[in-house]
């Protein structure tokens, strides 16, 4: 399957890039989007996405169990979260193989 990547960039010929599912990216920017999206965000898949982690660490637990059920495909060998001491901005640091 074909995607396409996030944020939206640009090939040099203009057309939008995309990631195939043989690609690493490709399954990065899937833990990326689960991540990033608040549990119900969206409506067919309410359950999809982990919990806001501002003011609060990420949960390592929650983010697993949905790269998990929403990933299938990899297997999450780490995953912490580190928070920039300069920006605040907490960052969540996954290592995966395709299985």
């Amino acid at each position: 399957m074909t995607t396409l990547k996030f944020p939206i960039a640009f090939n040099s010929d203009g057309s939008l890039a995309t990631l195939d599912e043989d690609q690493d990216a490709f399954y990065a920017q899937l833990l990326s989007m689960a991540a990033l999206t608040e549990p119900g965000t969206h409506p067919y898949s309410p359950s999809f996405g982990i919990l806001d982690p501002s003011f609060r660490s990420v949960s390592r637990g929650q983010f697993m169990i949905h790269a998990n059920r929403f990933v299938p495909e990899v297997e999450i060998v780490e995953a912490e979260g580190e928070q920039n001491e300069t920006t605040g901005q907490i960052v969540l640091k996954v290592k995966f193989r395709r299985k």
